[in-house]
């Protein structure tokens, strides 16, 4: 099993990538740790304000500072 780096509920910076750069960034909350199928952790996440979710490979977040967390609800 994989060790996760983010926990539920943490707010992160997702950064999308597209031919190997960035292409979007933003903030979004880990809603779900998902099954890695022998990949890197993958973590369900929400941006702020979205009403659905999306997927994310642990290399594409990073931790949020404290001071810029907000309510995803």
């Amino acid at each position: 099993m994989s060790n996760y780096l983010y926990a539920c509920g943490q707010h992160v910076t997702f950064t999308g990538r597209r031919l190997m750069s960035p292409s979007w960034t933003g903030a979004f909350v880990i809603t779900k740790l998902l099954p890695s199928g022998g990949e890197e952790p993958r973590y369900e996440i929400k941006r702020i304000g979205e009403t659905y979710t999306r997927a994310a490979l642990e290399s594409d977040l990073a931790a949020r500072s404290e001071g810029l967390q907000s309510s995803v609800f």
